[in-house]
């Protein structure tokens, strides 16, 4: 029977088979003169978006859109860029009361007669399309993109509900996505306070009392190649991995603060190679090249020492001196700070990646306040941290929560 694996217990009819041409047509009007110039992108992430809005000038200064097609409210747009947000390409529904304009890459399809228009929308967001796509699309030489011809586009085959099961499963999701959007809010707001804090606690203008309500002796501002030993790691050729010791990479250290012993991918090293380059509880690890600029130079503790580990030349070991006495939680904080930042990327270079090297991070300054206030620094972001990990360990658990109902609740 065409009926969904989830499904409204009051429905029990079977599903209709159609076409998708039976409910849509191709947008084939174009922006004659250019008299039009409200530029919108279809993004996996955001949906359909005005560049203006969400893109730099430089980028939403689109000259010539003779081409681009027409759109009008709840007209839909299918974008065939993949993405980790859509796989296949997103297709994603107009919402603004506004006339826009898409650029002919897109392929625009309206609705040719009355339908619950949320519905559809979820429809092109569940396993369903993106089952289609995968056995009828084909990218070709452009690996990114997933073409798919309009006459097999337009013959999908789908299954339709009744109007009032449309209207309950449309309504269902939205509560589900308007969860989803509460928490992007919040984490959001989390982390803008966060920069907040870093920024005041780091600039002084909030500081810790000791027991006695004093405050704590002024902060010393040393320069880190005065303080740690700064060394990259090693590069091997691609016949080295596979066997022999533990190798850690940029992948394994980018967007975490902290890392422990794991399964890592192995390497073939020399006993001078793995004494020369091993791991140890304290020292931080910094991403010296990353694709996109805010990525360069984030740091990740090593909370243990690593058994028999050597890291990548991509990134730079920072081995404080012995007689330096930094709490282990407070390098993550210290490294995150605004001014540290600023001056890191101001030493950055960029060609295809943004990068910097170890001479230039060990010229940087890190501010350094006594032990104990150290401590109440790193504790105090630390549990602030806590908070905004639980509310994104929430944000996922939705997400797969969608997931799992697009993939159960269309046929």
């Amino acid at each position: 029977m065409n009926v969904p694996k989830l499904r409204f217990k009051e429905f029990t009819d079977e599903w209709k088979t159609h076409k998708l041409k039976d409910f849509f047509s191709k947008i084939t009007k174009k922006n004659k003169s250019n008299s039009i110039h409200n530029v919108i992108s279809n993004s996996a992430k955001f949906g359909l978006v005005k560049q203006i809005d969400y893109f730099s000038k430089d980028i939403a200064n689109t000259d010539n859109t003779e081409g681009y097609f027409i759109i009008e409210k709840n007209d839909f747009v299918y974008n065939p860029r993949k993405s980790l947000e859509a796989p296949f390409g997103p297709i994603c529904k107009y919402n603004y009361n506004e006339t826009g304009i898409v650029s002919p890459l897109y392929l625009c399809f309206r609705c040719s007669q009355l339908i619950n228009y949320d519905f559809f929308e979820y429809l092109f967001k569940s396993s369903v399309w993106y089952k289609y796509i995968y056995q009828n699309g084909d990218s070709g030489a452009r690996h990114d993109r997933v073409n798919i011809k309009d006459s097999t586009f337009f013959l999908m085959p789908i299954f339709i509900p009744q109007s009032k099961e449309q209207e309950k499963i449309a309504k269902f999701l939205t509560t589900v996505d308007k969860k989803i959007t509460n928490l992007e809010n919040i984490i959001t707001s989390l982390e803008n306070q966060k920069k907040g804090l870093l920024q005041q606690i780091f600039s002084q203008k909030l500081r810790f009392k000791d027991k006695n309500g004093n405050n704590y002796p002024n902060w010393e501002k040393k320069k880190l190649g005065d303080i740690a030993t700064l060394k990259n790691g090693i590069s091997k050729s691609n016949e080295a991995f596979g066997h022999g010791k533990k190798f850690i990479n940029l992948q394994d250290i980018f967007n975490k603060s902290y890392i422990f012993n794991d399964n890592y991918s192995l390497v073939d090293v020399t006993e001078k190679e793995l004494s020369e380059n091993n791991l140890l509880k304290g020292d931080v690890l910094f991403v010296c090249s990353s694709v996109k600029r805010e990525g360069v130079g984030l740091p990740c503790v090593i909370m243990e020492n690593l058994i028999d580990t050597v890291y990548s030349g991509f990134i730079i070991r920072c081995r404080f001196n012995i007689n330096e006495n930094i709490y282990l939680h407070y390098k993550k904080y210290c490294f995150l700070e605004f001014s540290f930042r600023k001056a890191l990327l101001k030493k950055s270079s960029s060609s295809a990646n943004t990068n910097i090297n170890q001479d230039n991070l060990s010229k940087l300054y890190v501010n350094l306040p006594c032990l104990e206030e150290q401590t109440k620094i790193a504790d105090f972001l630390s549990a602030f941290d806590r908070k905004l990990d639980n509310q994104k360990a929430q944000l996922e658990h939705w997400k797969q929560i969608k997931k799992g109902l697009l993939q159960q609740m269309f046929v």
